[in-house]
């Protein structure tokens, strides 16, 4: 079956990524604060036994990655995944999925990260904005100042400084052009650093230029008027 660059591009913005065989597709299935339990973990198992070639990888944002699978099986893949709660996603031109440390399961954290992980993928990621933006969103959590997260290489950041206080980092960006992200002024609570997190997304949203990454929206009109608009 012929697939068209429009359908393509169409499924990987569902989390279905064509393969460099183009017969192929990789499924991308977020695991929120990179957790899975045993149910889901036997079914993942399954559907790569069934319709890949038996095994899955891991991503570096914590999420599985199913390559090898047929485009006519991909509607029901997904619906295999849904039937334990999982879903196909976390890619294209929008929020991702929060990558979080361990949070609580580490003695130095200083909140609860996979609680407010769950929080940002709710209110962003599957929430109001669950939209097209300039270019893809990436917010990464760490729970103390030793910022396994590397928060600084993420859009927006947040890292544990004082008991559930935070400082936010702004500006990061990871890859080919590598830009370090800059700390905000103040020490916030998670719901202000939440509140914050919606500011930089709606500005991200007003005044980005198509395909611009947030970092460089950042460098572009300057640090100090992105802060300016984000703290209120």
């Amino acid at each position: 079956m012929k697939i068209s660059n429009e359908q393509r591009l169409g499924l990987k913005g569902k989390g279905y990524i064509t393969m460099r065989d183009p017969d192929y597709f990789s499924c991308r299935v977020v695991l929120p604060a990179g957790n899975i339990t045993a149910a889901q973990a036997q079914k993942l198992s399954q559907v790569c036994q069934s319709y890949g070639k038996g095994y899955f990888t891991t991503t570096q944002r914590g999420n599985i990655q199913i390559p090898w699978l047929a485009y006519e099986h991909l509607e029901t893949v997904t619906n295999e995944l849904a039937d334990v709660g999982l879903t196909v996603g976390g890619t294209g031109m929008r929020v991702r999925p929060a990558q979080a440390c361990k949070g609580l399961t580490c003695g130095f954290s200083q909140y609860d990260a996979e609680n407010v992980t769950m929080q940002i993928n709710e209110r962003f990621y599957e929430g109001q904005y669950n939209i097209k933006l300039p270019n893809k969103f990436r917010i990464q959590i760490s729970a103390c100042p030793n910022n396994c997260a590397k928060t600084q290489l993420a859009c927006i950041g947040l890292i544990g400084k004082k008991r559930d206080l935070v400082v936010v980092s702004i500006g990061g960006l990871s890859g080919r052009d590598l830009m370090i992200g800059r700390e905000i002024t103040g020490l916030y609570t998670i719901p202000q650093a939440l509140d914050i997190i919606e500011r930089a997304l709606r500005f991200y949203e007003q005044n980005g230029k198509q395909g611009e990454r947030f970092a460089m929206l950042v460098n572009r009109l300057g640090f100090e008027t992105v802060e300016q608009a984000l703290v209120q």
